[in-house]
C-alpha cells in the first residue's frame, strides 16, 4: 500500500498544484495577457534551478505554495476590513496633500505630455493588473526553478513582510491621489461614489504598487536569466511609470515606494539567511523526502552537495 502511495505521489502533487495555480488565476479573473506575461517569464526558468528532482521537490513546493495562496485569496477581504477600520477609526496625524501638491514636479505631468490612447489603454491594464501579477510572476517562477529558499525571499520581500509594515504609514499620513487632490477626472474611470473615492484614493505614501513592483525587480536581477531579467525590468518598469502617468501616486509616493522595497528585501534577506530559518528549511525539506519516498542515506548525500 504504502509503495503503492509513494508511487502516485508525485503525479497527485502535480494535479494538486495545477489545482492551486487555477485558483490563483482566478483571484483576479486574469484575462490572457496577463497569462501570457507569466508564461514569458518561465522561458529560461532552468538556468536558475536547484539541480534536483521533481519528485523530491513537490512535497515540500506543493505546500509551500497553498499557503502563499491561502495568504493571497483571503488577504483582499481582510484589506477592506483594515481599510473600513481606518475609515471610522484611525485620526492621520499628518496631513499631506496640499504639501505634495505645492512642490514642484511630484504630480508628474511631465510624463503626461504625450497621452496617446494606445498608451493609456497600457498603463491602465498594467495598472489593475500589476499589483498580484507582478509578485505571482516572482513566485510561481520561483516554485518552477524547485527552490524553496527562493520561494520564501520573493513571498517575504515582494509581499509578506510588506503588508503589515506598511500600515503604520497608511495609519498616520493622509496623502490621496493626484486626481483627488488636483479635482480632475479618475484616469482609470472607476465607477466610485463621492465616499468611495475619498477611501480608494488615500493610502498613498509610500506607493505599495512601486514597492510590490520594485522589490520585483531588485530580487530578479540576482537571477542568472538574462531573459527574466528584461521582462522583469520591463514589466515592473511599466507598473511604476503607471502609477503617475494615471495620476494616481505622487513623485515621491513612488521614491518612498523604492526605499520601502529595498529595506523589505533586506530584511527578508536577513531572515532567510537567519539559523532560525535555515533549521526549518533543512526540517521542511527532509519532511518532503519522506513523503516522496527517497531513501534516507539519498537524502543525506543530496544535502551535502547543496550545502557545497
Amino acid at each position: 500500500m504504502a509503495l503503492t502511495l509513494r508511487k502516485f505521489s508525485t503525479p497527485l502533487l502535480i494535479l494538486a498544484t495545477a489545482v492551486v495555480m487555477l485558483g490563483i488565476f482566478q483571484v483576479q479573473s486574469w484575462g490572457w495577457a496577463s497569462l501570457v506575461v507569466l508564461a514569458l517569464a518561465l522561458i529560461g526558468v532552468r538556468k536558475d534551478s536547484k539541480d534536483i528532482s521533481w519528485a523530491r521537490f513537490m512535497p515540500v513546493g506543493f505546500v509551500t505554495l497553498l499557503v502563499f495562496y491561502m495568504i493571497y485569496k483571503y488577504a483582499g477581504p481582510l484589506w477592506s476590513t483594515v481599510v473600513g477600520w481606518q475609515t471610522d477609526n484611525i485620526k492621520h496625524y499628518f496631513q499631506w496633500n496640499e504639501l505634495f501638491n505645492s512642490i514642484p514636479f511630484n504630480d508628474a505631468a511631465w510624463l503626461r505630455v504625450w497621452q496617446p490612447d494606445w498608451l493609456t489603454g497600457y498603463m491602465q491594464w498594467v495598472y489593475l493588473n500589476g499589483f498580484t501579477l507582478s509578485y505571482w510572476i516572482c513566485v510561481i517562477r520561483a516554485f518552477f526553478t524547485k527552490d524553496v529558499k527562493k520561494l520564501a525571499l520573493y513571498s517575504l520581500g515582494g509581499y509578506l513582510l510588506q503588508v503589515p509594515l506598511i500600515l503604520p504609514f497608511y495609519n498616520t499620513i493622509l496623502l490621496q491621489e493626484i486626481w483627488y487632490v488636483q479635482g480632475v477626472p479618475d484616469m482609470l474611470a472607476r465607477d466610485l461614489t463621492p465616499a468611495e473615492q475619498y477611501t480608494t484614493a488615500w493610502n498613498c505614501f509610500p506607493s505599495m504598487h512601486t514597492s510590490i513592483a520594485f522589490a520585483a525587480i531588485v530580487l530578479a536581477m540576482r537571477e542568472k536569466s538574462r531573459w527574466f531579467r528584461w521582462l522583469i525590468g520591463i514589466y515592473c518598469g511599466s507598473i511604476i511609470l503607471s502609477t503617475m502617468y494615471l495620476k494616481i501616486h505622487w513623485v515621491i509616493d513612488v521614491l518612498g515606494g523604492m526605499a520601502f522595497a529595498y529595506g523589505c528585501v533586506k530584511l527578508a534577506d536577513l531572515i532567510v539567511k537567519a539559523k532560525f530559518f535555515e533549521k526549518f528549511a533543512t526540517r521542511f525539506e527532509a519532511m518532503a523526502n519522506k513523503l516522496s519516498g527517497q531513501p534516507a542515506n539519498l537524502q543525506m548525500a543530496a544535502t551535502k552537495e547543496e550545502e557545497k
